[in-house]
């Protein structure tokens, strides 16, 4: 049911991206498009906007934040590092004429991930098995946050092409939908071949990342940003 709606929203936004010059043809507009940049929960990021009819549009753009943090919940602490990185393709609806509310639909290439490695310096146990440092070495995991393309849906206002000035004010807030996140570890040590091991390993990660996964399979979508119109 997720793909099936995944692909009708990616085909519809396609399918309505294609046909921005031969809709945009019945405009007498000025201007074709809209850049610039935005920050919220997706991170910095880079946008652009063209109309299609009166009062729908078409908006991409590419996210990208970096961030650091300590996760120690398993028997193994870890330090992890967030990558936010999502590429989105959306409709933008503006159900009121000459209003900058919009209602939004789309997909999103996903890139968003964790990747937390661990040095053992002592015995560990993981699942009542014991484990020395030399069995386990360097540990590494990592969290990919669910499917490569992610539906996207929001609510917003933006006023590029619907104001008379060059710039425009924009905000959103929604979610993606990210699904089911995936842990995969690997060890370096002179255990790392057993499967016991790594069995073990995959558990104490999946209790670190606990947290994480349950928090982001909805991935909030909220920004604020600016745009000039060319």
């Amino acid at each position: 049911m997720k793909r099936k709606f995944t692909k009708t929203i990616g085909a519809i936004a396609i399918t309505a991206m294609m046909a921005t010059t031969s809709f945009a043809s019945d405009r007498d507009l000025n201007n074709k498009l809209a850049l610039g940049a935005k920050v919220g929960t997706t991170g910095f990021g880079v946008e652009g906007r063209t109309p299609i009819t009166e009062s729908l549009y078409g908006r991409f753009g590419v996210n990208y934040f970096h961030y650091s943090h300590a996760l120690d919940k398993g028997a193994l602490n870890y330090k992890g590092k967030l990558t936010l990185l999502t590429v989105p393709l959306m409709l933008d609806y503006h159900p009121f004429e000459g209003s900058g509310f919009r209602l939004s639909g789309g997909i999103a290439y996903n890139g968003n991930k964790v990747s937390a490695t661990a040095l053992a310096n002592k015995s560990v146990t993981l699942n009542n098995h014991t484990y020395t440092a030399a069995d386990l070495g360097s540990v590494k995991a990592t969290l990919t946050l669910g499917q490569k393309v992610v539906p996207v849906i929001s609510l917003g206002y933006d006023s590029s092409f619907i104001s008379d000035s060059a710039w425009s004010f924009n905000a959103e807030a929604g979610f993606m939908y990210l699904g089911t996140s995936k842990v995969r570890v690997s060890a370096n040590g002179v255990g790392a071949s057993n499967q016991s091991l790594i069995n073990d390993l995959n558990q104490d990660a999946n209790k670190s990342l606990k947290q994480v996964k349950n928090y982001l399979r909805f991935f909030p979508v909220v920004s604020l940003g600016f745009k000039y119109n060319f």
